[in-house]
């Protein structure tokens, strides 16, 4: 480039995804258990027999949450039946609910946000969707809720964050 050449001028270039709420996710057909392990002596034990049973027996599971008498989790429908029958033989007493939703609602740099979660538990009140279990990771907040109100959370949560409502699945 010569010297009297003009110089390109280049806009800002970001590599960073733009802050915020972008993707709401559904997962269907799920069930939630709680497990009794009782606040015993050997509680630590019991919780670790249960584990070794669902993994024994390949039984994939996750929203995993230990509580004082109790252990619960996510499981897919899939997988329920022969869950509750080893947990059972294992010596547990165990409760189940089917016909459950997991919402990910994903945001780049989850936790600079501020509020995010206020605003996904209001719109799910506002849409009648009852929550059954939550987790979260640095991008992601995953809440378990009741399947047959998934459409109306997710345009709920759209409508708050303002994206797009779309008008196929219920991914995006």
């Amino acid at each position: 480039m010569s010297a009297s050449a003009p110089y390109e001028t280049v806009g800002h270039v970001s590599f960073e995804r733009e802050r915020g709420v972008y993707q709401v996710l559904v997962t269907e057909h799920l069930a939630h258990a709680v497990v009794v392990v009782k606040s015993e002596e050997n509680r630590n034990e019991r919780i670790q027999l249960l584990f070794d049973t669902l993994y024994e027996f390949e039984i994939p599971i996750f929203l995993i949450k230990l509580h004082s008498g109790a252990v619960t989790f996510a499981v897919d429908s899939e997988f329920l039946a022969d869950a509750e029958k080893y947990v059972n033989a294992a010596g547990f007493t165990a409760q189940t609910r089917t016909g459950l939703a997991l919402l990910t609602i994903n945001a780049s740099s989850m936790r600079d946000l501020s509020g995010v979660m206020v605003n996904i538990a209001d719109s799910l009140a506002a849409a009648g969707a009852r929550l059954y279990g939550v987790g979260d990771s640095h991008n992601s907040v995953q809440c378990l809720i009741d399947g047959q109100n998934v459409g109306a959370a997710v345009s709920q949560i759209k409508k708050t964050f303002g994206l797009p409502q779309s008008s196929g699945g219920s991914n995006g």
